[in-house]
């Protein structure tokens, strides 16, 4: 399925979205950034430099288990690109760097990226709202590489960062919420004002452009509050956010609004019928999917096949799933047919 050196069969079995039925809070990314004390950030190493901070990084990383190392450059495009969207990247696909690198788990929950915009950026993928366990377990591992190597840090400053702005404790916490009640009854605005502490995005890093009605709530700061401040402010914001979401469903669960449905019905048509589909118009699709099951508007599909398919139909899975993909053209008339093949069945309750 995935070309040598193979990755771990988790990434395409895995769908990175809570199992809870409806989840609204469906994943989380925690990221630290390090930077190695006795060297430049990567984009002033030479080659052999960059070889030697990812040899010293690997070994640091040795003790855990079930972890492959890889280097970038040895793997397909399509096999970079599937990490990215497994482990819910917000920039897109891009040519790696030279003398970068790569670790992950059988699991598909923990990647270490090497040599990319600093020496080690460890990322740790949650589907659950306990971040604590996650949060330690990155700790745990950055302890031991620092006891081990030295991380660079400045007693002002906290840990050095490549990015200013991300330095201190070099933490990113990424909450990724399907709001699609808020966003298409134009109550959006409203339900993010007031958060000064958090950065509000889409899948795309730009809130006016938003796919698959996806929001992302971002710690806005890593300097001047503690790991422990940043989980607990921004799990604040977010359990406020899927109560606001949770309320709006129940009101148009109650009191259906024509212009939702007509959203919905129209959606139902293009999945079904479409001859072929791009990524950012089957996501929108598909989430009005997930929103019209929660409302009682489509039947005879399961939430979970819907949050597969959100994974599955991106171009790094449909890749994996089809080999023989290679043309953006082909990619779009596969995606199109293995969506009403999967969504066969599915229906409009209104037409019973």
């Amino acid at each position: 399925m995935s070309s040598s050196p193979e990755l771990p069969s988790s990434l395409v079995q895995t769908i990175p979205w809570n199992e809870k039925e409806g989840a609204i809070w469906f994943g989380s990314s925690l990221i630290l950034r390090r930077n190695l004390a006795h060297h430049n950030f990567p984009s002033k190493l030479s080659p052999p430099e960059r070889e030697q901070v990812q040899q010293d990084l690997q070994n640091g990383l040795k003790g855990m288990e079930n972890l492959h190392f890889y280097h970038q450059k040895e793997l397909s495009s399509a096999d970079r690109e599937l990490v990215y969207e497994h482990f819910l990247f917000l920039r897109g696909f891009e040519e790696p760097p030279d003398g970068s690198g790569l670790a992950i788990d059988d699991k598909g929950e923990f990647l270490a990226l090497f040599n990319t915009g600093n020496h080690l950026e460890m990322r740790a993928l949650n589907l659950t709202s306990n971040w604590e366990t996650t949060w330690n377990t990155l700790a745990s591992i950055e302890d031991q590489i620092d006891k081990a190597q030295g991380f660079a840090f400045s007693p002002k400053f906290g840990y050095l960062t490549s990015d200013p702005a991300q330095c201190g404790t070099g933490l990113t916490i990424y909450a990724y919420l399907h709001l699609p009640a808020l966003i298409h009854s134009q109550q959006l605005e409203s339900a993010l004002a007031g958060n000064d502490e958090v950065l509000f995005m889409g899948l795309s890093g730009d809130l006016m452009e938003l796919t698959g009605d996806i929001i992302v709530a971002q710690n806005n700061f890593s300097i001047g509050m503690s790991e422990e401040a940043i989980l607990h402010t921004l799990q604040g914001i977010v359990i406020k956010l899927i109560g606001a979401e949770k309320t709006m469903r129940s009101h148009l669960k109650e009191q259906p609004r024509s212009e939702i449905k007509d959203l919905i019905s129209k959606a139902f048509g293009l999945l079904v019928h479409s001859y072929q589909l791009e990524t950012k118009e089957t996501l929108d699709l598909l989430s009005l999917m997930k929103l019209g099951l929660a409302l009682g508007e489509i039947g005879n599909v399961s939430d979970r096949k819907l949050s597969e398919l959100f994974f599955k139909c991106r171009r790094g899975h449909l890749m994996h799933l089809f080999p023989e993909l290679k043309e953006p053209e082909e990619i779009a008339k596969k995606r199109a047919a293995y969506l009403q093949q999967q969504l066969s069945g599915i229906r409009l309750t209104s037409e019973t």
